[in-house]
């Protein structure tokens, strides 16, 4: 049946490279239409995984203060003999002593201002329900008179089914009944996550001790199973995302404290209530890159609102935040973080939105050096195929319209074939140098291991004429 055919390697590589194609269409099809479904397994991973993914983040944090310890404090340790342990030992004795004193003391200065705030806000909020009844009232009044179809009364009773379906209760009791509805759930979740950090602080533990021996097993899997290349590369991207995530985060951290504080210092001089909780919010949520001033901002707003009443106290908060962040991103941040991540505004909203879907809150925050670090190695992997081809790296040669038809485009194309060719002959003409060179080392070895051995030949003829063999 098979007798004439003849096998062809070429139709053979073809039908591979189909299938592969198909096979790869059909892949991303099925991840599009169950892209929720994935991101739901991703959830419940990162969920299992929160203790380690704690620990690891409290272990990444205090290695940096682990690394100075180790060189500069305890080096006193080994000097007249080497004690690795022992440096070891009190490096990380010391290291999780200096942290925990640091986040006590960050405690013990914040939450008692917090709850302060937040007792006065649950003893004091019928009168700012009513403040924001009158309010509201008042304001929805003044904008039937201009548009006659809004009817106040008919917009508060809304406004109250919005937050509970129960009629009568109005809205301090809607609110109420809201709160109630939703306390068990975020109550839950917060003891979830308090009792994961607690975990993740003993396992961070265990990270920073065995750190070296991790390491170094990883190393002896990427040498067994890559080429010396590819873990060349595999051991330069890790330490680049090391620097890239480590520099962002402390970075993120001390302008994001700076914020705060500035903030509440501004808000205590102008004597606006709740000011240590709302500089708390606005201070913690500016580590989210492009929405955290918004995020913050929003719900510190409302609580401005909610104590005072006054809608111009809120439009001087509002206007506030923005100067400070326009002072934040334009002075105080490139300061502290130094050299920027490399993406566009377009790449910092698109890495925050696609990570936060995926991770939640930990993608808001860990989303932008994420993708810096992918999009450092594609324009590394760019460059590498223009530079193959001949043609330049700089971005401003591709602003034309018309690219290959351009004349500096042309040029700086031109330019670097000639300095390939330039490089090759040099190349070559060390190569022919070189081979020179070794070849006169190489007679000159041969010629000094010839006259030793016709010296060891005279000298034992000599000595059998002394003995009289000869």
């Amino acid at each position: 049946m098979f007798k004439g055919f003849k096998k062809n390697d070429n139709y053979f590589i073809i039908a591979v490279y189909a299938f592969l194609v198909i096979a790869a269409s059909i892949g991303l099809i099925w991840l599009l239409v169950n892209f929720s479904t994935i991101t739901g397994w991703v959830g419940d991973v990162i969920t299992a995984m929160s203790s380690f993914i704690y620990g690891f983040v409290i272990a990444y944090i205090c290695n940096a203060i682990y690394k100075k310890l180790h060189k500069y404090v305890f080096k006193f340790v080994s000097k007249k003999k080497p004690r690795p342990r022992l440096r070891k030992a009190l490096s990380i004795v010391f290291t999780y002593i200096i942290f925990v004193a640091l986040i006590s003391l960050l405690i013990l200065a914040i939450i008692p201002s917090i709850t302060e705030n937040i007792e006065k806000l649950i003893n004091e909020i019928s009168d700012y329900i009513t403040n924001i009844e009158g309010w509201l009232h008042d304001t929805l009044t003044t904008i039937s008179k201009y548009i006659p179809a809004i009817k106040p009364d008919d917009a508060i009773n809304s406004i109250y089914s919005f937050f509970s379906p129960t009629e009568g209760e109005g809205i301090f009791g809607s609110i109420l009944a809201f709160v109630a509805d939703n306390i068990i759930a975020i109550g839950t979740t917060l003891v979830n996550h308090i009792f994961y950090i607690f975990v993740g602080f003993i396992l961070s533990i265990y990270f920073l001790i065995y750190k070296d021996m991790m390491v170094a097993k990883c190393k002896k899997v990427f040498c067994a199973l890559f080429k010396e290349k590819t873990y060349k590369r595999i051991v330069d991207f890790a330490r680049f995302s090391d620097k890239t995530f480590g520099r962002y985060m402390l970075g993120a951290i001390v302008d994001s404290a700076l914020v705060g504080i500035i903030l509440f210092i501004v808000l205590a001089i102008l004597q606006y209530p709740l000011a240590p909780l709302i500089a708390v919010i606005c201070g913690v949520t500016n580590i989210i890159p492009f929405f955290g001033p918004f995020i913050g901002a929003i719900p510190s707003a409302l609580l401005i609102l909610i104590a005072t009443g006054d809608i111009f106290k809120v439009i001087i908060f509002a206007v506030i935040v923005l100067v400070l962040q326009q002072i934040d991103g334009n002075l105080i941040a490139p300061h502290i973080h130094g050299a920027s991540t490399g993406l566009t505004p377009i790449g910092v909203i698109a890495a925050v939105t696609f990570t936060s879907h995926v991770f939640g809150f930990i993608g808001m925050v860990i989303g932008v050096p994420l993708c810096a670090v992918i999009a450092y190695y594609i324009t590394l992997l760019i460059e590498k195929k223009l530079k193959k081809k001949h043609l330049p790296t700089q971005t401003e040669y591709y602003r034309v319209a018309d690219v290959y038809e351009d004349e500096n485009f042309a040029k700086a194309r031109y330019a670097l074939e000639a300095e390939e060719s330039l490089d090759n002959s040099e190349t070559i003409a060390t190569a022919a140098i070189k081979e020179e060179v070794l070849q006169e080392i190489k007679e000159q070895v041969v010629e000094k291991v010839m006259n030793e051995a016709l010296d060891n030949i005279n000298e034992e003829a000599e000595q059998k004429v002394i003995d009289g063999d000869v």
